[in-house]
């Protein structure tokens, strides 16, 4: 029983107010990238497009469906490296990238996956958290049924250190470090359309395909 208790133990937590750094302004399409991500700086540019995917909890299966995406992108487009930020700790995030579709991306050398446990990644980038209303809504219940019948993607167990309120976004670097695309999730379901983001930073398309859903 205890056992049983104790596998309950994150999920709880993980609803349970806790403090949060302070929001940056959401940077602007043609901004240059406000902050490294891990040992990835964009701020300069490294000539390498990018897509940064801020995503929620592990155990979500919003964010399990964004991994899926993101993999797709990264086998059609062989240039694009894909960061992966999670707020769990590093152990934790990198079993559950692996769990949820790591094997999915051509090798290890076109994704990067970052723990950010105290969230001021997430913060340096204007990507703050939600309120009720982006957690609990009819439109929510509905994309959980959509996605498990679609997909197969269900529930998973919380991982520890998960922040529910966390929201989620996600970024197209091009290799001059500048924001092309962006989108801030308006509620824990609003999922990125991660192939349009790639499709504004590869094959020369950043000049005509910037957008902006937020």
């Amino acid at each position: 029983m205890a056992s049983y208790l104790a596998s309950y133990v994150p999920a709880i937590k993980s609803i349970l107010p806790q403090s949060s750094p302070s929001v940056a302004a959401l940077p602007e399409i043609g901004d240059v990238a406000p902050a490294p991500v891990g040992s990835i700086d964009l701020t300069h540019g490294n000539g390498t497009p990018t897509l940064v995917a801020f995503v929620r909890h592990c155990g979500c299966p919003f964010a399990e469906k964004e991994v899926q995406l993101l993999a797709a992108e990264s086998r059609k487009h062989e240039k694009l490296h894909v960061v992966i930020v999670q707020h769990s700790d590093e152990a934790t995030s990198k079993q559950w990238f692996e769990d949820v579709g790591g094997k999915a991306f051509p090798d290890s050398t076109r994704y990067t996956v970052v723990a950010d446990p105290e969230r001021k990644t997430y913060a340096a980038w204007g990507v703050g958290s939600l309120g009720w209303a982006g957690m609990v809504n009819g439109d929510i219940l509905g994309a959980l049924k959509t996605l498990k019948e679609s997909d197969g993607i269900d529930m998973r167990p919380t991982g520890a250190g998960s922040y529910r309120w966390q929201n989620s976004g996600g970024f197209a670097i091009d290799g001059e470090g500048k924001i092309r695309w962006r989108k801030i999730a308006k509620d824990c379901s609003d999922v990125c359309d991660y192939a349009e983001a790639a499709n504004t930073i590869v094959d020369g398309k950043a000049s005509s395909q910037t957008q902006s859903r937020l």
